[in-house]
């Protein structure tokens, strides 16, 4: 079993339900959640003319350590929900993306592990921050509160628990 740590977030629909979903969906496939974020509502990013995200983060363990295995099972957890393809930033159904796992660096096709975005993206680091502190990036040398200290935190919301129970 390997630790990853996973994004969600969702702006149509359910937003809530669709965050839970997707973890039930992971754990269905074997995965087991470690450590869940509250859930954050957020501004959109890149692309503005949407509605706001729901986003959350989960460390969970993964079946598998090949980080292509692990891109497969969550895209597939997508296309269950129902998640369409739009364009770059756009609204989604569910989102999920791999962050890291552990110091593992993967650079492929159609995956970079670490997640390219992470610096930058208040909307991982807030929810992040709750679970992963400590988490230094092994290409950059940061840490998650490091990284945090340097995005624009405003108009982010602690909603309610990912989890329930």
């Amino acid at each position: 079993m390997t630790e990853v740590t996973l994004a969600l977030g969702a702006n149509l629909g359910d937003r809530l339900w669709a965050l839970r979903t997707a973890v039930e969906h992971l754990t269905a496939q074997g995965w087991r959640v470690l450590r869940a974020s509250p859930v954050f509502e957020t501004p959109p990013f890149g692309y503005e003319d949407q509605p706001p995200f729901l986003n959350a983060c989960v460390t969970m363990e993964c079946p598998t350590d090949d980080p292509q295995e692990m891109l497969k099972t969550v895209k597939e957890v997508e296309a269950k929900m129902g998640r369409m393809e739009r364009f770059r930033n756009g609204p989604r159904e569910i989102d999920i993306d791999i962050l890291f796992s552990g110091s593992t660096v993967y650079h492929g096709q159609d995956l970079d592990v670490p997640h390219r975005g992470i610096p930058q993206r208040a909307f991982v680091l807030v929810p992040l921050s709750h679970i992963e502190p400590n988490w230094v990036h092994p290409e950059t040398g940061e840490s998650v509160m490091g990284m945090l200290e340097k995005v624009d935190t405003r108009g982010i919301f602690n909603i309610t628990n990912l989890l329930i129970g």
